[in-house]
């Protein structure tokens, strides 16, 4: 393949230098001479006083490229380099599918099993969920993060994987049958990872760590079970307010390895990008690559904990992570094999595009010309209802408190100057707002609920007329009973 001229006498200077190996903490190494125009890229971020990205680019596993840019934490000035360890989120969850696999070859599980082979807590569901619902998002699980804020706990409210498992056990409907469509499931993936410690008899930290980390020299790798652990070099999230309204976010309380939790460098991720897609692939990476399918069989563009995709003709394999503050992404173009990894602690960064525009300039010579759907776009935000004006004697029928089982919480609904609010547990009252018959939706504004986009509710009549329960859900995932307390 063809890279601009700098960037092979960059790889050279490296290969000479012997600095292909895990580089020396105490001394950061950055790839070659500078390229501007990269660097440019991130001109936001390489300024005082901002947040920052770590990048890193190989070709074929050797390093081409490496540059930290900003500060991984602003409170002591500690500038992000291709060493600081980042949060990357769902970049996580390639590792436990990879795992997940690596227990299939070795006839420990198989992703036909029925999860209840495992996880004999769950339900008996009116379909079974198989592993391979489960690793392909196809599961129709309820995604925990939704569930959370629902019981009046905030997002990533600290939390066991038992905890987690028992919360699943009182779900007693799914979003859909299993195998049936696709939605994005952390909730599967938190079961995974205790599906590998019942398989394997390790939990998954000690897993990855004696499987993967420690064979590969990702030395500055890890998966964050222990809220007490010290990270050396790492990098603070943070979310902006404004221009000059930095905030800290961060959450080391939440331990819990699974949809995400692994801690790690960009360097790290590009020696698992090269173990998996390399010359030297292992027998897993088949598996890994092959394209899940829901029940009839309509491809879905994931294989097993990444996406399949195509960039202005060439062919890509990738993941992203977001997580307090952070973002991520780690994206290989299949041919010429380059990897790209890219971290940020700042939650407003767009750690894809960034990679998008890191592989312009050094594929210039093998894209296709820019244009047309050279990336799979968002769908366009969903309109909310209008509001439906209701008078308090109308608001006042559906006042009362009102218990789920499945959630195991109280809503109390009233009404307060002329809005019906309802309080989650201890939590501070929420707006609901009506929008038709019996029909309500969460108030967008209110901050528990900024991660429930589609936050409903629909109340529920009794025979003689008066509300009775009503049933909650999140976009699709309907179903969540409340009934009515006496």
């Amino acid at each position: 393949m063809t890279f601009p001229e700098r960037a092979w006498i960059a790889a050279i200077i490296v290969l000479a230098a012997g600095c292909s190996g895990p580089k020396d903490a105490a001394a950061p190494v950055e790839v070659g001479a500078d390229v501007p125009a990269v660097d440019a890229l991130f001109a936001d971020w390489d300024r005082p006083g901002s947040p920052g990205c770590a990048l890193a680019v190989s070709d074929d596993g050797e390093p081409v490229y490496s540059r930290g840019y900003g500060f991984a934490n602003l409170d002591y000035g500690n500038a992000v380099t291709p060493q600081t360890m980042f949060d990357v989120g769902s970049v996580t969850k390639q590792f436990v599918a990879a795992s997940i696999s690596m227990l299939e070859r070795e006839g420990k599980l198989s992703l036909d099993d029925d999860v209840r082979r495992w996880l004999p807590e769950l339900p008996a569901y009116e379909r079974p969920i198989r592993l391979y619902h489960m690793i392909h998002h196809t599961s129709g699980l309820r995604d925990y993060l939704t569930l959370f804020p629902l019981a009046g706990r905030d997002h990533y409210f600290p939390i066991s994987l038992v905890q987690i498992l028992d919360m699943m056990s009182r779900q007693r409907a799914l979003v859909f049958l299993p195998g049936e469509r696709s939605e994005y499931s952390n909730t599967a993936y938190m079961l995974l990872a205790l599906v590998i410690e019942r398989a394997s008899g390790q939990p998954l930290a000690e897993f990855a760590e004696e499987r993967f980390f420690a064979p590969l020299g990702m030395d500055a790798s890890l998966m964050y079970d222990d809220s007490e652990k010290i990270i050396p070099r790492r990098a603070t999230g943070y979310d902006r307010h404004g221009d000059d309204d930095i905030r800290m976010v961060h959450n080391f309380n939440f331990d819990v390895p699974g949809d995400g939790q692994l801690y790690t460098t960009v360097e790290d991720l590009l020696r698992w990008d090269h173990y998996l897609h390399g010359p030297d692939r292992p027998a897993i990476h088949a598996a890994m690559l092959t394209e899940g399918t829901l029940d009839n069989g309509e491809p879905l563009g994931r294989a097993r904990g990444l996406y399949l995709g195509e960039y202005r003709g060439l062919q890509t394999i990738h993941h992203t992570g977001s997580s307090w503050g952070s973002r991520s992404v780690l994206m290989r173009f299949v041919q010429p094999g380059v990897a790209i990894a890219i971290a940020c602690n700042d939650g407003l960064a767009d750690a894809l595009a960034l990679a998008y525009r890191v592989a312009d300039h050094f594929l210039a010579a093998e894209l296709t010309p820019a244009g047309g759907n050279d990336r799979e776009e968002d769908s366009p935000a969903e309109e909310l209802p209008a509001p439906v004006p209701l008078t308090h004697q109308q608001l006042a029928q559906f006042t009362g408190a009102f218990f789920s089982s499945e959630l195991d919480a109280i809503y109390r609904f009233g009404v307060v100057d002329g809005r019906l609010v309802v309080r989650i547990e201890q939590e501070a009252p929420l707006e609901v707002i009506p929008i038709g018959d019996d029909r309500f939706r969460f108030s967008l504004s209110d901050q528990a609920y900024s991660g429930v986009v589609a936050a409903s509710l629909e109340f529920r009549r009794g025979s003689g007329g008066a509300v009775a329960g009503f049933e909650l859900g999140s976009g699709s995932e309907q179903g969540i009973a409340f009934e009515r307390l006496q």
